[in-house]
């Protein structure tokens, strides 16, 4: 069962849900009435962004309420600073540490760091990229899934001036980051390339983009 937790700011209570271990999402319904913000119109913004980005932003969870279970609407860190954003309340800015100071203190009392958090979320990175490069490739064989890490790998140590590859579970914050979007664009030309029968080198055309 997730933990929720009920913080208080300026006489309003804002619930927070623990989806996974250290990553606490807050119930957008009271983000809103603490912002004097339409919840349907915040959500409708915060679903256009998750869409246009492909990550995770808004989702649902039921929540004990004093009418029984009631399926709610929540955000996540990224959800709740964009909504503050459309707040005209002189005291947003203000929220806007108080919320900082939570989610800190939320991720702490966890055990985790904020950068443990994101390698945790970096691995179901890792496994969504594996996933998709199964389902796009016909045959999918143990050294697809190899060189795909392998050509992201080099290409990181290699834009970070490492003479020598450096493992993925080595590498620093900058660098899991470029990582990410780095494996992405490998998969998806390994994809292409097979969809299309194109005679290109993945490796060579990854590196171009991000080493020259």
């Amino acid at each position: 069962m997730n933990t929720i937790r009920i913080e208080e700011w300026n006489g309003h209570q804002i619930r927070f849900i623990e989806k996974l271990p250290g990553d606490w999402w807050a119930v957008l319904a009271d983000i809103s009435k603490a912002l004097n913000l339409q919840t349907a119109a915040v959500a409708r913004r915060l679903k256009a962004i998750e869409k246009q980005v492909k990550k995770d932003v808004i989702s649902s969870h039921t929540l004990p309420t004093s009418g029984g279970p009631q399926e709610m609407t929540i955000v996540n860190e990224y959800g709740i600073y964009e909504a503050i954003t459309q707040s005209r309340k002189k005291e947003a800015v203000e929220f806007r540490f108080w919320i900082y100071d939570i989610l800190k203190a939320l991720r702490q009392a966890s055990g985790l760091e904020g950068f443990q958090v994101f390698r945790m979320l970096d691995k179901d990175h890792q496994k969504e990229m594996m996933r998709k490069l199964r389902e796009s490739l016909n045959q999918p064989e143990r050294v697809d899934y190899i060189k795909a890490n392998t050509i992201a790998n080099k290409a990181v140590s290699t834009k970070y001036g490492y003479p020598k590859m450096v493992k993925k579970n080595e590498m620093t914050p900058d660098m899991l980051i470029d990582r990410q979007q780095i494996l992405e664009d490998t998969v998806n030309l390994m994809a292409i390339k097979e969809k299309f029968g194109l005679d290109i080198s993945v490796s060579k055309t990854i590196y171009q983009k991000y080493i020259s």
